[in-house]
This record gives structure tokens, C-alpha cells and sequence, in this order.
């Protein structure tokens, strides 16, 4: 991620949509496929509590918890709704972040430095955790980028510069004239297949693929978002009025990765330096060509999702508060659930499981000199802490997409290396 706001870069300091064909009536005449009816948000109970920013996890077996605790460094097994066990512990400063399993090996990111653009200051690894502990480093994402740099084939910003005066008034997130992909390295989730483990990195802006083998290859680039500024959003978000009816280039940050019943991958991403006033979205990728296309926008940060097997979209919206869902056949997101600062969604099952009040006491701010203003108390106190709920689903036919899960096609003739673990 090349520019953002300080709310976007908090997080970034951490580390075909199927179709069901029916029937011919008994009449003989044919009917054009309707898709099944979209899963509905049932019962919600706790699963983990007393957690720091849980940006990313994975569900294996009998509903263990593999939680990056993102702004302390901490890769942590929950299991049975115990007291949470470190699995790997890193450096301090350092965040994590890309949990996946597969096979009984955890994998998940881990790195320092991201938006420093500096490769003596930047680390960002894809490392794994085994049956019996060991840590190791699979692949190392920030050299990959550094020596790449695979966004630099995009032009983001304005199309013209501005004028100097015009210039003066953006907010620091917004670049005065076009840039092409800085080198910035901050990888934030991990998807396991047969060949290696891809991985969504949020400062390269692009999808790679980490081989077992410590190698690291460009799968797709994800591309600009043009955001074309009204009265309105300027208005609403403090923009100059200089720039209304400019269309600027936003930077497509990724967030998540998962695979489709189709095979595709699917990611999520956020608009780099105007969320909030350019929408969410969320791409598809052939991962054997990496062309790649927009499914759905519209989302008010977008930072994590799961596909079920009838291709329904889940999304999480940390900055909306809410979970949404795109249904198979469709481009528009409904409302799934409301819960507080949604950051991960992993499908297990019949259940979705999401992690809530993610940034819960994870961003302290400095201790202010000037006397609190005198206030009602809130109607409910703010969380202290983050949790992952367990949501019951209706309506969700089939098998579930998931991190390390069953074996599925990754539409390049490559086999999901995961197994129920």
C-alpha cells in the first residue's frame, strides 16, 4: 500500500460465481438457472475472547483457532474456547498477519517496516509452524518485491498533475500527480495449494505465489480503481473543491485471498488513500493467466472474505461494521450481519467465523494535556478486547471454501494442498 489514511494505516502496521442449473419441467420446456437462495446469519455464540487485533485466522479441526494477533506479534492456538497457546512469537514491533493451515502446518506472515518503501528497514517472510512447533521462513516476500516491484506496470493518481495551488490542499494520503507502484512490501493473507501458498500483499498491491521452495512468482497485479470525485465526497470527506469531477486512480490494496467453486481466486481490497469516500471490492483471478475482473464494489473496508460452494461472497467490513454478502449470480452486496469492526471470515462447516472488534484497544493513542469533555456515559461500554464469533448459516448449501480446507481445484490444474486438519 502505497498511500493511506492513518485509520488504514493502523491495519497496515500489521503485518465464476457458480450458478445452480435447474431442471427441465416436465413440459419439456426449459427455464434459465436461478441461483439458490443466499445463506441467512442464525445463531451467534463466542468461540474466542480477550484477543489483540485478530486481522487474520484460521478453523482446522473440531473448531481450533489459529489467531494472528497482529499489532503484538503473536501467532496463537485457541482450542475449545480455552486460554490461548503461542505457536510462534515474534520480534518486537513486528506484526503478523496471513493465517492459513494445511496438511497440519500453519502458515502466516510475519514483518516490520511496511510503507517505508526501504529495503534495509523492510521485512516481510511467509513462515510456517509444523505438527511439532518448529518455525521456519518459507519464502521471502519483501525481496521478491524489492527486486520486482510487480505494480510498477500501474499508474495511479491523476491523470494531469495539478496546479501548485490546487496541489496545497489535498490530504497527505493523495498524490498531486501520477505515480507508478512504489516498492512496499506487506503481506496479509495466505492461501495454501499444491504448488506453494499464495499470498495477498497489501503494500505490493498484487497476488503471488511463495513455492515450497522459497521462490516467489507474480500471479495477477490488481488494477487501479478510478474514483471520480463529486461535490458530495468532497463535502463529506474534507477534499478541495479543485479536484471535483477529477478521476483519480486509486491504489487496489488486497486484503484476503480465497478460492471459488469455480476455481478462481477471490480477493478483497481496499481503495489505498480514500476508503471511505471510493468504495471496497472484490476481484476475481485466474490464477493460470491472472486476468482478473471485478465482482463486486461498494464495500466500506473490505478486509477479509470466505466463498461457499454456491458461490455466495461473504465480506467483511471492518470500517462499516458489518458483514455483507454478494449472492452467487450478482454484483451487489446485501447486509449479512452487523457486528463491531468485522477484520476475518473463515467458513467451516455449516458456520461462518468472523473476528469482531478487531482494533478493540489495539491503536493507544497519546495521552491528551486538555481536560475530557463532560459527556453521558454510552448506552453499552466499547470493547476492551477482540473475539471471533461463530455464526450458525441457513441456506448454505454445500460444502464449505476455506483456508488449508477440502481439496479443490485451483483452476490451473492444481490441487488445494490441504486436508482436515
Amino acid at each position: 500500500m502505497k498511500k493511506s489514511s492513518p485509520a488504514l494505516a493502523v491495519l497496515a502496521a500489521t503485518a465464476a460465481l457458480g450458478l445452480a442449473a435447474s431442471p427441465a419441467s416436465a413440459g419439456g420446456r426449459h427455464h434459465p438457472p436461478s441461483p439458490p437462495p443466499a445463506p441467512v446469519a442464525g445463531e451467534v455464540t463466542t468461540v474466542a475472547d480477550g484477543l489483540n487485533s485478530p486481522l487474520s485466522f484460521a478453523v482446522g479441526r473440531r473448531g481450533t483457532l489459529d489467531v494472528a494477533q497482529s499489532f503484538i506479534g503473536l501467532l496463537t492456538r485457541v482450542t475449545g474456547g480455552g486460554e490461548p497457546e503461542v505457536l510462534a512469537a515474534e520480534p518486537e514491533g513486528y506484526g503478523v498477519a496471513g493465517v492459513s493451515r494445511a496438511r497440519g502446518t500453519t502458515y502466516y506472515t510475519a514483518g516490520i517496516g511496511a510503507g517505508t518503501y526501504n529495503p534495509e528497514t523492510t521485512i516481510a517472510l511467509l513462515k510456517s509452524v509444523d505438527r511439532d512447533g518448529n518455525v521456519e521462513t518459507v519464502a521471502d516476500i519483501a525481496a521478491y518485491e524489492f527486486a520486482e516491484n510487480p505494480d510498477s506496470i500501474n499508474t495511479y493518481g491523476f491523470e494531469e498533475a495539478l496546479p501548485a495551488e490546487c496541489a496545497a490542499q489535498l490530504p497527505p494520503t493523495l498524490a498531486p500527480a501520477p505515480y507508478t507502484g512504489l516498492t512496499d512490501s506487506n503481506p496479509v493473507a495466505s492461501l495454501p495449494s499444491r504448488d506453494g501458498v499464495f499470498v495477498a500483499d497489501a503494500g505490493m498491491n498484487a497476488l503471488v505465489l511463495a513455492g515450497y521452495d522459497g521462490s516467489v512468482s507474480t500471479v495477477a497485479v490488481l488494477p487501479p480503481i478510478p474514483f471520480t470525485v463529486t461535490a458530495e465526497t468532497a463535502g463529506a470527506f474534507g477534499l478541495p473543491e479543485c479536484i471535483v469531477g477529477l478521476t483519480y486512480s486509486v491504489e487496489p490494496v488486497p486484503t484476503d485471498v480465497e478460492r471459488g467453486p469455480d476455481g478462481a481466486l477471490y480477493v478483497t481490497a481496499l481503495p489505498g488513500g480514500l476508503e471511505g469516500a471510493a468504495p471496497g471490492s472484490v476481484f476475481r483471478i485466474d490464477p493460470a493467466t491472472g486476468v482478473t475482473e471485478l465482482v463486486a464494489a461498494g464495500f466500506f473496508g473490505a478486509t477479509g472474505l470466505a466463498v461457499n460452494d454456491n458461490g455466495d461472497i461473504f465480506v467483511a467490513e471492518l470500517f462499516g461494521s458489518r458483514i455483507s454478502v454478494v449472492p452467487a449470480g450478482s454484483d451487489t452486496p446485501e447486509l449479512f450481519l452487523e457486528v463491531n469492526q468485522p477484520a476475518a471470515l473463515e467458513l467451516r462447516g455449516d458456520a461462518l467465523y468472523a473476528s469482531v472488534d478487531a482494533l478493540a484497544g489495539a491503536a493507544p493513542t497519546e495521552p491528551s494535556t486538555e481536560e475530557p469533555p463532560v459527556a453521558e456515559p454510552p448506552a453499552e461500554p466499547a470493547p476492551t478486547a477482540a473475539s471471533i464469533i461463530r455464526i450458525e448459516l441457513d441456506n448454505n448449501c454445500g460444502r464449505d471454501h476455506h483456508h488449508g480446507g477440502r481439496h479443490g481445484h485451483t483452476g490451473n490444474g492444481v490441487r488445494d494442498g490441504g486436508e482436515e486438519d
